[in-house]
């Protein structure tokens, strides 16, 4: 059809031949085998039938809107995808993107739990893959997280979500009061940022995304997850332009401070949600900016080593 226009349509059927992963062997799960190959047949297709001019997608579910600049945005992210080796996806998404926690809607992230709802792919990965059969047969995001997939890498996203999900009840198990508390509440960023303006600025890659954690990290002043939940703005001496650094020790310490905030207090393969190398960034109701970091993380910014550690599963 023309340009604009729909240009493929795709009919998937669902083929059951038995399979199971350990563990999810009952019928309760089915839906999740039927997502995830339905899933590998979309993005599988949408390669192969524009092998010469399509080297991105963008996966979208149908419940999802999106910002107004949310494909000017994919298109600053495709640059970077191609020109970082340390990026394996790009998504429109911040698990933490909550309206109370948020701030600049022209801020960049990375993350490295992979978030989905409305991201990028490169054909180069889909094709790496294809190749090691890491493509699994049920709970694609879980995969799209594991090692054998992510290699240590991270995706880019926006500190301000430039995608929204309206979706309350579907077939995954995200409804009801999960919906309520952490995806109801995300902002969607209202006015256009001239995103492919900004790709001379974005291409130091994982070396000067660290060199800028790492001085962020050093220059915090230290505070407990009680002062980031009072309403005062002036405890301690940093005052309001002052940033903040709580620290946690393992997965346990993180859920329950992640819990007092009301952020998204979930770790996934050895990481928090949203988090960089063990670092949560959100802005607290006392007025300043939260790094809320692993002990280890610290520990790296105030040695020799110049990048973090991606890929180790922390404690």
């Amino acid at each position: 059809k023309a340009e604009g226009r729909i240009k493929h349509h795709l009919k998937f059927k669902y083929k059951d031949d038995g399979k199971r992963q350990k563990g999810y062997e009952a019928a309760s799960w089915i839906n999740y085998y039927k997502m995830t190959q339905h899933y590998g047949f979309a993005i599988g297709e949408a390669f192969r039938l524009d092998p010469q001019r399509y080297n991105h997608l963008i996966v979208m579910e149908d419940d999802i809107d999106v910002a107004p600049d949310f494909f000017e945005y994919f298109t600053l992210a495709s640059r970077l995808l191609d020109s970082d080796p340390s990026l394996y996806c790009a998504s429109a998404w911040n698990d933490n993107g909550m309206t109370q926690f948020v701030r600049d809607p022209k801020a960049l992230r990375r993350t490295d739990v992979f978030p989905g709802l409305g991201w990028m792919l490169t054909r180069k990965l889909w094709a790496e893959i294809a190749s090691d059969g890491s493509w699994p047969l049920a709970f694609w995001d879980e995969a799209m997280r594991e090692p054998p997939i992510r290699k240590g890498r991270s995706c880019l996203i926006p500190a301000v979500n430039r995608a929204y999900t309206f979706g309350s009840s579907g077939n995954s198990q995200t409804g009801g009061f999960w919906w309520k508390k952490f995806l109801e509440p995300i902002r969607l960023a209202e006015s256009p940022e001239p995103w492919t303006e900004k790709f001379g600025l974005t291409q130091g890659g994982k070396a000067a995304y660290d060199a800028s954690l790492r001085a962020a990290l050093l220059g915090a002043e230290e505070h407990s997850i009680d002062d980031a939940v009072r309403f005062e703005a002036d405890v301690g001496s940093g005052g309001q332009g002052k940033d903040w650094l709580v620290l946690y020790k393992n997965e346990k310490d993180y859920i329950s401070k992640a819990g007092k905030i009301g952020l998204l207090n979930e770790y996934k393969e050895g990481r928090p949600r949203a988090s960089y190398c063990g670092v949560t960034v959100f802005w607290a109701i006392c007025g300043h900016r939260v790094y809320l970091t692993h002990e280890t993380t610290l520990a790296w910014a105030r040695g020799s080593e110049a990048e973090c550690d991606g890929g180790s599963a922390l404690a």
